[in-house]
């Protein structure tokens, strides 16, 4: 058997005590087979064996040049039919393609508007005209990502998380639930704030509900609980997401052991290789996270444990494109033994999987502009067998790793004469109940805040220096704009102006409150989430550019 075993690199992560069991959790090897090439990087993903498959459409937008997209698919069997949704929503086009290219090349996407739509089906083929779940953002230049569908005590729940757009990443997120009554989908509430999950949850094998998630900064974590409420839900760690260790799209299954729990996980650092991770203590603890050798196209995936016991993953595992769709099967969850080509020749992407009635239903995206499934009898696929190699006639060129960065530095407080602009809106909380958000570092080293008191007072908190104003009433609404303005040998500048709420205010002579006393070179690039004691009051709507005019901008979209 050819494995490439030299590649067991741990990736750095927020790391929880975990006592090991009898399995090699260090172990890389995730893909194994005589048919594997050395460097799983040199798969000819021509060779791989095909799957058979019955194909449906359910709604195409490729004919809209770029300017809509669907992506985000999830499939569900309950009573009686099978249910699908996705992200449906506006694209942004890519400048200089034309339309006809347009229709394999991805637009820019989780825009402002999106919503979700869903459609219905007896056989998994003939599908229902698509229909509206969601509705319309709740704020003006918000969207709505599709996260899948919850069978919760006998009742269908859609989850979909609402996000300031563009991305997830930032404030004003959470994960919300709709509910079908039997005619329509209806509000059912938020499920958790400050949250997106990866898949619906699934039973741990303490009977407990558990899905991964990642919240406002894309750190890392398991939501568990949902038995007593819908809403009801405790968060352990799981990675962190920094300048070093880039997990993102995590999932979970059980072993067949029903107890050891496996992570995998989607490696924005660049390796191409999914990443991996164990829990023996149903979620709470996980190991260190170890790079595998199952190669990743930087995507999204799915793991099924079919009914007859073996596992199925569909993921692009073609390191250099996400093209093909492939199925990698294995025994017994650790490693996988063969590999199938399902769909490819274009763009395909964002799978999900469920198993009815001795079959898979796939489902899946085209170039983010089409909703598709295909239909998998498991009869079949147990007939398929790996040829002797799959490996490139001609060894291709090395995978070129290009990490997915997180954002960028917005200033460094080191340099001369660097300028940045925030701004919130704020509704000023009861005296006794401070509230405030910052800017930070890459690692989460707070460097700038603003906030309010407890006695009610406008502060600016400029490292390790603090300036307090005027106390503002309880009740009241603001905009602020916020300058910070660098220099390198004397104190940096921080300067904050009040005006009307919904309207950034002008650069005065004057400003509300200022801080010339504090200094730091640090580099500022993450924002620390306000710290409210109301969900009602505090800060929001927070925003960052790099000019006034940029902010303007950013107000068009949120408000």
């Amino acid at each position: 058997m050819n494995v490439r075993a030299t590649i067991a690199a741990t990736t750095t992560a927020a790391l929880i005590p975990f006592a090991a069991g009898a399995q090699d959790f260090d172990s890389p090897i995730a893909l194994a087979g005589d048919w594997l090439p050395d460097d799983p990087h040199q798969i000819d993903y021509t060779k791989l064996p095909r799957v058979v498959a019955e194909h449906a459409i359910l709604s195409d937008v490729r004919d809209r040049a770029g300017t809509w997209v669907h992506q985000h698919a999830y499939l569900a069997h309950h009573d009686g039919r099978y249910w699908a949704m996705w992200s449906d929503g506006p694209g942004g086009p890519i400048p200089d393609i034309t339309p006809e290219r347009h229709r394999n090349v991805v637009p820019h996407h989780d825009l402002a508007g999106t919503r979700n739509s869903f459609a219905t089906s007896e056989d998994g083929l003939h599908w229902s005209q698509p229909a509206d779940l969601t509705g319309p953002p709740r704020i003006e230049g918000y969207g709505w990502i599709a996260r899948g569908l919850w069978e919760r005590d006998g009742e269908l729940l859609a989850l979909a998380s609402h996000f300031d757009a563009p991305g997830y990443a930032g404030l004003g997120l959470s994960l919300e639930a709709f509910r079908w009554d039997g005619a329509q989908w209806v509000a059912h509430g938020t499920v958790l704030d400050d949250s997106m999950n990866n898949f619906p949850p699934k039973r741990l094998p303490s009977g407990e509900w558990m899905m991964t998630r990642r919240d406002h900064l894309r750190q890392v974590s398991v939501m568990i609980g949902g038995t007593k409420a819908f809403d009801d839900w405790r968060i352990h760690p799981l990675a962190a997401y920094d300048g070093e260790g880039r997990p993102e799209e995590p999932y979970w299954y059980t072993l067949p052991d029903d107890k050891t729990i496996v992570g995998l996980i989607r490696d924005n650092g660049g390796s191409k290789f999914l990443l991996r991770t164990f829990s023996q203590d149903n979620g709470k603890t996980w190991s260190k996270i170890h790079r595998t050798n199952f190669p990743d196209a930087t995507s999204k995936f799915f793991v099924h444990r079919t009914s007859r016991g073996y596992y199925v993953m569909v993921s692009n595992s073609n390191p250099r494109r996400r093209d093909p769709l492939t199925f990698a099967i294995s025994q017994d969850g650790l490693v996988f033994t063969k590999l199938f080509y399902l769909v490819g020749g274009r763009h395909v992407d964002y799978p999900h999987i469920i198993e009815h009635n001795g079959h898979l239903l796939v489902a899946f995206s085209g170039a983010k502009q089409t909703m598709e499934v295909m239909k998998v009898s498991l009869d079949e696929l147990e007939t398929l067998t790996m040829p002797e190699s799959v490996a490139q006639a001609k060894p291709l060129a090395p995978v070129k790793v290009s990490p997915q960065q997180p954002p960028s530095d917005w200033i460094d407080l080191g340099d001369e004469g660097k300028t940045l602009y925030a701004a919130a809106e704020l509704v000023v909380l009861e005296p006794g109940k401070p509230t405030s958000f910052g800017l930070a570092t890459a690692s989460g080293e707070e460097r700038v805040s603003i906030g309010i008191d407890e006695t009610g007072h406008l502060t600016a908190r400029l490292y390790e220096e603090i300036v307090t104003g005027p106390k503002l009433e309880p009740g009241t609404r603001h905009s602020l704009l916020i300058r910070l303005h660098s220099h390198q040998k004397e104190p940096d500048e921080l300067f904050i102006q009040l005006g009307a709420p919904g309207e950034i205010p002008d650069e005065p002579e004057n400003w509300t409150l200022s801080n010339t006393k504090g200094s730091s070179a640090a580099n500022l690039s993450r924002l620390v989430q306000p710290r409210d004691a109301a969900d009602s009051a505090g800060f929001d709507k927070v925003r960052i550019a790099p000019t006034r005019e940029g902010l303007v901008t950013k107000q068009g979209k949120l408000d």
